[in-house]
């Protein structure tokens, strides 16, 4: 996966930018996690997979109330970290997998 999302220095910066690069974030955190979803099934943890689609499918949905609130910030901080664990928990199942 690219770059991770929202670093600390990041957030703080995040209420600072045009609405419209946010939106483009947030869609891209979303793209993220349904990224994940599809490898989380592909290396056997299918359990993984309602619950990535369902924070996607929440960040799409209320993309225009976390770009414009001060909440959002938190919001995106919490789904970089999310995001961050899930990479970490399958990223190294499909390396193995790719290997054997």
């Amino acid at each position: 996966m690219s770059k991770s999302p929202l670093s600390p220095q990041e957030k703080h910066s995040f209420l600072n930018i045009p609405a419209d690069q946010k939106l483009a974030l947030i869609s891209r955190y979303s793209q993220a996690l349904r990224k994940l979803a599809r490898s989380a099934e592909a290396v056997g943890r299918g359990d993984m997979l309602p619950m990535l689609f369902q924070v996607a499918d929440g960040l799409d949905r209320m993309a225009p109330e976390i770009a414009e609130t001060e909440a959002g910030v938190e919001v995106m901080a919490r789904t970089a970290r999310l995001i961050q664990a899930s990479e970490d928990m399958l990223v190294p199942k499909s390396s193995s997998s790719v290997t054997h």
